[in-house]
């Protein structure tokens, strides 16, 4: 399990070190000037140049890029456009001229709300898309299945700035049925938090909550006409018993795997979802950086977005790896 556990590591760094590489990448293919934007648009030619020079975009790329990196590990010393040297701790995602401030900071100050919303929204695709799943799985072919397919057919097929919308003008401004959609931080106020939250949950657990639950309903029906779980039911073993015991345990993998994806994919939706409720959270923050041309601020996101994906991948996959010995020698 050690070397599975280290060779799975190493596969991650690489995968993180190859994105590092394709966002810092894309922030020289963009067709704004990063010092122009910086300097601002009444400076002249010289002026630019000099916050250039100040900035560092002066040097070989490579040499950018390996400062880069090393901001990530250690941190590194940014220069104003007046050239006033600006520490930024590791790990230093650039420095924001739109903000004023280092990108690391302007990231922490929105990750609360993109980390509520997205905690929330998890724990109802938990909930949601397994138990559906598995009562569908239960009673394939019933008009119970039927009922929670065409549900979770609506739920995959709608868009979460639709039905965000919608919601929000039927159970907020129309009826008064939900509190408006905000964020209050956990510690000052934890029932404020929930109900300022609870819309937006549902909204994005909803979404993703349907694509699980035909993904776990196919995968928990797979298990059920495997050869072991027969044998336990022609053993007299009860059809309850033998898939709490059984089933469960051989859709766990695979579903843990799916899981692993599930969340790691909130976080692109966690972005959508914060737009349409108004919520300043990460999502809000790269929507006005790009708005604003602020590159250094989008390259943070981006790289901020990629870490999830890959810690929630390698995560679900040391989880699979536990679950069934079998994926360590594969």
């Amino acid at each position: 399990m050690l070397s599975y556990v280290l060779r799975r590591t190493l596969q991650a760094a690489a995968v993180l070190l190859a994105i590092t590489a394709a966002a810092f990448g894309l922030f020289y293919a963009a067709p704004s000037d990063p010092a122009l934007i910086a300097c601002g648009p009444k400076c002249d030619t010289a002026q630019v140049e000099a916050v250039r020079h100040s900035m560092g975009l002066d040097q070989p790329l490579v040499a950018q890029y390996v400062d880069y990196l090393g901001g990530l590990v250690t941190g590194r010393t940014i220069n104003d456009v007046d050239g006033t040297p600006i520490e930024c701790g590791a790990p230093c995602l650039g420095y924001s001229y739109t903000l004023h401030q280092p990108v690391t900071e302007a990231i922490a100050d929105h990750l609360p709300v993109t980390l509520s919303l997205a905690v929330g929204a998890l724990a109802v695709i938990v909930v949601l898309g397994v138990g559906t799943g598995l009562v569908s799985a239960l009673r394939r072919g019933s008009r119970t299945d039927r009922m929670l397919s065409a549900f979770t057919l609506i739920g995959a097929s709608v868009q979460i700035y639709f039905l965000g919308y919608a919601l929000q003008y039927l159970l907020v401004y129309s009826t008064d049925l939900f509190p408006l959609p905000g964020y209050v931080p956990l510690a000052d106020d934890p029932g404020g938090w929930a109900a300022g939250l609870l819309l937006p949950w549902l909204v994005l657990g909803f979404v993703n909550a349907a694509v699980f639950a035909r993904l776990s309903r196919a995968q928990l029906l797979e298990v059920m006409h495997e050869g072991y779980v027969r044998t336990a039911r022609g053993k007299g073993l009860s059809a309850r018993r033998a898939h709490l015991k059984y089933t469960a345990r051989g859709a766990a993998p695979p579903l843990a795997q799916l899981l692993g994806l599930e969340a790691s994919a909130l976080f692109g939706g966690a972005f959508i979802t914060e737009t349409v409720f108004g919520l300043g959270g990460v999502g809000k923050l790269a929507v006005d950086a790009v708005v604003g041309n602020d590159l250094p601020t989008v390259v943070g996101t981006v790289l901020l977005a990629a870490l999830c994906v890959v810690v929630f991948v390698a995560v679900a996959d040391l989880v699979v790896a536990w679950l069934d010995p079998r994926v360590r020698l594969a």
